[in-house]
């Protein structure tokens, strides 16, 4: 209830202050007295949370206003998830009342930390002035991109051009790492949704990148705002970063320096369906009373199917009809794709005892295993560069154990699925 009404709070205090408002809307505030504040926020619960927020504070001494300004805002209405599915999430910019805004993140347990930032009164100035025009109803709204134009970015680029160009000119060297190591950072504490993001996404994420390209994340703008020394109007070198300091300290373990390295738990997780597989195909053949292998087989083979299949089926969709870019050519739809989903359906028919469904399933699963070699086969050329190892450790003895259950099951017969009697015949599986 408390989060609610801080929430309830927070919206009526942004209907409330319009941009005429404040008084650097209009150019009635002095660059003197004016302070402008980076804030970051850490990591969330919920998915969307996971790679933290910034914002910039805006405070006016004269007129004792104060205003958040974030560009990290987007509705739940009008086909959001469809947008969200399609690649064109409309994200948009927003401002809110201080003391509601830190409260609501104080509320989540997410970490709050403020950059004072040094910058001459005609720069600060402006700055006020542009974050009171991006949220004007003609520019508040913009095309999300998670690594490329997201609440953090649109920050960096305000920064970097209050700043002459020296934000930039300063990260102009290698990243410390991909941006797909950087994803892993921050998904790390759920290693299998880490596998469906590493799974859905192509190379373009493994590229070489700038450290300008790493401010995608709150927390890497936040370190170059602390170390950048830039040209002030008399020449001298300041430093950006005035004073800095923990609103609230967050009960959270912290973000890890490096990816972590989950292949261990992706081999041994995949051959764990892999070894369940070929335990049901074993008692289909030789349990010898009643339907209880077929059941045990199909259910699971069912289920199996659905969990490798659906993310194929996504992956497909995604990558041929959407805007999402970073699916595009993706090496990993030769080892999940819309085909694997059929497993689901194959895995339904042996259930339900339908003629040939043993048949299909076994076609299907050597269709994948020979995908799954060329898959491999085609990582000697280096056009084939995607970072799709994690991928690779859990695919691949899930195929193989699936070949082995193929193979085992050919050309046996259960005796517990034989039908005797005028017009009928044995059923082999």
């Amino acid at each position: 209830m408390k989060k609610i009404l801080i929430l309830l709070v927070m919206i009526s205090s942004q209907i409330a202050a319009q941009p005429f408002q404040v008084p650097w809307a209009d150019d009635r505030s002095d660059g003197q007295n004016l302070t402008i504040k980076l804030v970051t926020f850490g990591v969330g619960d919920d998915i969307p949370s996971w790679w933290g927020h910034t914002a910039l504070i805006v405070e006016d001494q004269e007129f004792r206003r104060s205003r958040i300004y974030n560009f990290g805002l987007f509705s739940f209405e009008d086909g959001m998830l469809f947008k969200f599915i399609m690649g064109r999430l409309i994200f948009s910019a927003g401002d809110f009342s201080v003391p509601g805004y830190l409260s609501y993140y104080k509320s989540e347990n997410r970490e709050i930390r403020i950059v004072t930032l040094n910058m001459p009164d005609d720069t600060k100035r402006k700055l006020a002035k542009k974050l009171a025009d991006a949220i004007l109803p003609v520019n508040k709204y913009y095309l999300y991109h998670h690594y490329y134009d997201n609440c953090s970015t649109r920050l960096r680029d305000l920064l970097n051009e209050c700043t002459g160009g020296a934000l930039k000119k300063e990260s102009a060297k290698p990243a410390k790492m991909s941006l797909r190591d950087h994803t892993k950072r921050y998904t790390g504490h759920s290693p299998f949704m880490e596998l469906l993001l590493m799974y859905l996404m192509n190379d373009s994420i493994d590229k070489p990148c700038a450290q300008w390209d790493e401010m995608f994340l709150p927390d890497e703008l936040e370190a170059h705002i602390l170390r950048l020394t830039y040209p002030d109007s008399t020449g001298q070198d300041s430093k950006l970063a005035k004073e800095q300091f923990t609103f609230f300290k967050a009960e959270r373990a912290p973000i890890p320096e490096d990816a972590p390295d989950h292949y261990a738990l992706m081999i041994i997780s995949g051959a764990l369906l892999a070894l369940l597989s070929f335990s049901t195909a074993w008692y289909y053949v030789y349990h010898t009373t009643g339907i209880k292998g077929r059941v045990f087989f199909g259910l699971y083979h069912s289920i199996l199917g659905f969990i490798i299949g659906l993310p194929g089926l996504g992956l497909g969709l995604m990558a041929s009809f959407t805007d999402h870019s970073v699916t595009y050519y993706n090496e990993n739809l030769l080892l999940s794709n819309p085909l694997t989903f059929l497993i689901f359906l194959a895995g339904a028919a042996i259930l339900m005892n339908k003629k040939r469904s043993l048949d299909w399933f076994k076609a299907l699963v050597y269709l994948h295993l020979i995908l799954a070699v060329i898959a491999l086969v085609i990582k000697i050329f280096p056009v084939f560069d995607q970072d799709n190892y994690m991928v690779f450790a859990f695919i691949l003895p899930v195929w193989a154990g699936l070949g082995v259950t193929a193979w085992f099951i050919s050309g046996k017969t259960n005796p517990a699925n034989q039908k005797t009697g005028s017009g009928q015949s044995s059923i082999r599986i």
